[in-house]
């Protein structure tokens, strides 16, 4: 009896810790697991602005005024999970069978299902003609040219990466090419032409911000020092990718004119930095392949991160 009572105490304290509003995820509870990202995310950005209730309020509005368990990037249903990068919630979700989150679509793989969205499957057509509702911008920051120009190295790659030779390599990075100067918030697509020779200034492009765009300028960055290859290295880049409001403020802060940033939100006009959209993404709402469910409302999503449902069998009409 004593084994018995000690088991049972040792399951209520796994399920309690952390996930006790959402259940103790994947142990067949049915109990709706909640993962979402950081406050300085652009991918939550985008998430929490698209997601909207019957009566039209947002993620974003609900969030701004609550934070039921007092957490620095809180906001969401009390027991929620906040994780720092693409890559964390991608792992959670495919590990936890009763998990449900959000990720940059080009990062979704065989280890997560991605959800139908009112119906609509996130497709480059879907996400151009504003049919698929969660999506965003991949955007490409420097400092106000009122504030100074980028300088040598940093100004060629920031050329670069404006141009339609970048553009090529979208589809291999799982993002939408974005080729209309409108839709790139008045940004034309230029021409480059490789340097026989480093440039005079800068020995560092450095480069801050969304890690939902690590793949994308990942390949950037290849492609470059390969077009460059008679003097260029992946050395000569100092990445570190923490988040589009770190992407924001570094170049905010910009004194050495080398910095790039990098956010997967949309920009407004800003008197500190410049900007254009390098890309179109889709924001994918993925759960465990074992979850039967295929198809989810934004009502349904804003039901979930905010506590109204908190089981899958309330989506599926099935008990667990």
């Amino acid at each position: 009896m004593k084994k018995i009572l000690l088991a049972i105490m040792s399951l209520a304290m796994a399920c309690g810790i952390g996930v006790a509003a959402v259940g103790c995820g994947g142990n067949g509870s049915d109990s709706i697991v909640v993962i979402g990202r950081e406050a300085s995310s652009g991918t939550r950005e985008a998430f929490d602005k698209a997601v909207v209730n019957a009566e039209g309020e947002s993620l974003d509005d609900y969030s701004s005024s609550q934070n039921p368990d007092e957490e620095e990037h809180a906001g969401y249903v009390s027991g929620a999970i906040y994780l720092g990068g693409t890559g964390d919630v991608a792992s959670r979700v495919a590990s936890t069978k009763d998990a449900i989150g959000y990720i940059s679509l080009g990062s979704v793989d065989e280890s997560v299902k991605d959800l139908k969205i009112e119906g609509v499957e996130a497709t480059e057509s879907n996400v151009l003609d504003g049919k698929y509702a969660i999506q965003r911008p991949f955007v490409v920051m420097k400092r106000d040219a009122s504030k100074g120009e980028l300088q040598g190295l940093a100004a060629d790659f920031y050329s670069f990466l404006t141009s339609e030779e970048a553009q090529g390599y979208m589809e291999e990075a799982g993002v939408i090419s974005l080729t209309d100067t409108d839709l790139r918030d008045g940004q034309e697509v230029t021409q480059y032409t490789a340097l026989s020779a480093k440039p005079a200034t800068g020995d560092k492009i450095v480069i801050r911000g969304s890690t939902s765009m690590t793949d994308t300028i990942n390949i950037m960055i290849r492609e470059y020092v390969e077009l460059n290859s008679g003097w260029c290295t992946n050395e000569m880049f100092d990445l570190q990718l923490q988040g589009s409001s770190y992407g924001r403020d570094a170049v905010d802060g910009d004194t050495t004119c080398n910095i790039i940033g990098l956010a997967s939100s949309s920009e407004a006009e800003s008197d500190t930095r410049d900007h254009f959209n390098i890309a179109l993404d889709a924001v994918a709402v993925i759960v465990n392949p074992d979850n039967e469910l295929s198809d989810i409302t934004l009502e349904q999503l804003y039901d979930i991160y905010t506590g109204a449902i908190t089981t899958w069998s309330e989506l599926t009409g099935t008990e667990a």
